[in-house]
């Protein structure tokens, strides 16, 4: 077991076993109640997840340093939630009474990771409920941030291969498979199934620094992978959203990626960049038949 987070209050330990990644909290509520459990977050989509939202933690925690060492007030686009989707009160974990100042990033089986903001100073919680509804919680600094999720990376990055859906509907599904061949988007409509792919080492490179930069808010400029009637773009639109559109024979169609998927992107795309520069491995795979060159417009 490695310590990932500790306090006065007790520890929380963390493993990658066969089945995913095991912690283990033991503690003492404020008012010396005891917790102690385990949980296992086995499936790809919860692992995923939990990186994702290390990585907007992260990414958040460093954005109000950047703040403090320029003195700087902070912007408006720093009070939202980085993950727009899953932003919500503490309460319905907690069952705290009233309003609550809390940004919620991600909810898992027993125990769930959120930030308070007040009076321009950040705090990072993690918190743990056991069976007995007894709440153990964990004020989380930077250097337990980057444990956590490098751990976290180690149990999802032993895995061959990753998928993930991007939109699932009856109109319009969009599968994305991660490999050491690249990056495959399954794309499926009323009226055509393609598959578009990203598997030369630079693309996907490139791949990655778009979610990222769109991510911290920056510059972008639109990404076109293939060429004539068959082609994979990402953009960034007006009002600051960012989609992936899919080309097939003149018939386009697009998805909205949120902030969560965009994380999930930039992981995948380092999954797939582990995965080709892995010892046992030495090289990409060969370029499939729908990818070419990264276009950037």
């Amino acid at each position: 077991m490695n310590t990932l987070i500790v306090n006065q209050y007790g520890q929380v330990q963390g493993e990658v076993g066969d089945h995913g990644l095991l912690l283990t909290i033991a503690a003492d509520t404020p008012r010396r109640e005891s917790v102690h459990l385990q949980t296992c977050i086995d499936s790809v989509e919860q692992q995923l997840c939990l990186l994702a939202v290390l990585k907007a933690v992260e990414r958040r925690i460093e954005q109000f340093q950047l703040r403090d060492s320029s003195g700087s007030e902070p912007q408006a686009h720093e009070q939202e939630s980085l993950f727009e989707e899953t932003m919500g009160r503490e309460c319905d974990f907690f069952n705290a009474n009233g309003a609550s100042k809390s940004k919620v990033y991600g909810r898992f089986a027993q125990f769930m990771i959120y930030e308070q903001l007040e009076q321009g100073r950040l705090r990072v919680f993690f918190a743990a409920r056991d069976e007995s509804k007894r709440i153990a919680r964990f004020d989380v600094h930077p250097g337990e941030v980057e444990a956590f999720l490098a751990l976290a990376k180690r149990s999802l990055f032993a895995r061959p291969q990753i998928e993930l859906l991007l939109r699932d509907d009856i109109s319009f599904t969009v599968a994305l498979t991660a490999s050491g061949h690249g990056m495959t988007f399954d794309v499926q409509t009323p009226i055509w199934h393609s598959q578009f792919t990203v598997s030369r080492a630079n693309d996907v490179a490139t791949l990655a620094v778009f979610a990222r930069r769109a991510l911290k808010r920056e510059r972008v400029v639109p990404l076109r992978f293939g060429e004539g009637d068959h082609q994979l773009g990402f953009r960034k639109g007006a009002a600051g959203q960012v989609f992936a559109e899919f080309q097939h024979q003149a018939s386009p169609e697009g998805v909205p990626l949120s902030s969560l998927k965009l994380h999930e992107l930039e992981l995948l795309a380092e999954f797939v960049l582990h995965q080709t520069f892995a010892p046992s491995n030495g090289k990409i795979g060969g370029v499939l038949t729908s990818s070419t060159a990264a276009q950037v417009s």
